[in-house]
């Protein structure tokens, strides 16, 4: 008798298990198909959806573990296009920390301040907070799950090397342990660093952070290209938004 309780018993606990990792299953799903469906909302700009070919937004998400609910942070997000991405990837439970300094706030005639202004016009997008803080005085602590840093980094580096290290040491205070540091950039030849191209080598990048106290986890090659010989300037017509990028994840 006791062995056909304990079957029932184990019959009946692997049920709710698998109703319960079929539900997530399709929560998840549908969370993914809200996703996509919101990158085509005719409401994004469509500069934005022309990016998406070369950028491969959705993916991205994937690689950097942004989920629904999370509050994540969009470093130097210049005009915004990785905030609406990360915007409609956390959903309305989620909140997405929109930083720029004030460098990029007033470059090119406020060019990317106007264009955030406008991607932001009569809240459309509710779950941003605009975050205009210097790179190295973020004001977070132990309070973000994801964050990035797109297509910036051989900016910084271009930076004293001290600003530099302070504003990485900014990224690990504002992430929560064990929360995602993720980076994408242009590559550039090994162990090279090209102002004039706009370009860091992937190796440089990973050296730098790991020193600075994260620890690598991923190289991604979903956007890398084959066909980009790392010599020509990321801006070159040849080249523009078709460059060959890494994908950097690491961890606090």
């Amino acid at each position: 008798m006791k062995v056909k309780q304990s079957i029932a018993l184990f019959s009946l606990l692997a049920s709710g298990t698998m109703a319960l990792l079929s539900g997530q299953a399709a929560a998840g799903s549908a969370h993914h198909m809200a996703f996509e469906k919101a990158l085509q909302d005719p409401m994004r700009p469509a500069a934005d959806k022309q990016r998406d070919e070369g950028r491969k937004p959705a993916e991205v998400m994937k690689v950097f573990g942004v989920k629904p609910g999370m509050r994540v942070l969009d470093l130097v997000a210049s005009g915004g296009y990785y905030t609406e991405v990360l915007s409609h990837r956390v959903g309305p439970k989620g909140e997405v920390i929109s930083h720029n300094n004030q460098f990029m706030l007033e470059v090119m005639d406020g060019r990317f301040d106007k264009e955030m202004t406008q991607r932001l016009k009569n809240q459309r997008l509710s779950n941003v907070t605009r975050w205009h803080r210097e790179s190295d005085d973020l004001g977070l602590d132990n309070e973000i799950d994801v964050a990035t840093l797109i297509l910036n980094y051989h900016d910084f580096y271009n930076l004293d090397k001290a600003l530099r290290f302070a504003f990485l040491e900014e990224v690990k205070k504002a992430l929560k342990p064990g929360g995602v540091f993720g980076v994408i950039d242009m590559q550039a030849k090994p162990g090279d660093f090209n102002p004039k191209l706009h370009r860091i080598n992937d190796e440089v990048v990973k050296r730098e952070i790991v020193s600075a106290g994260f620890t690598f986890m991923e190289e991604n090659a979903l956007l890398r290209n084959t066909t980009d010989d790392h010599t020509k300037m990321v801006f070159d017509p040849s080249v523009r938004g078709k460059t060959d990028r890494f994908i950097l994840r690491f961890v606090k």
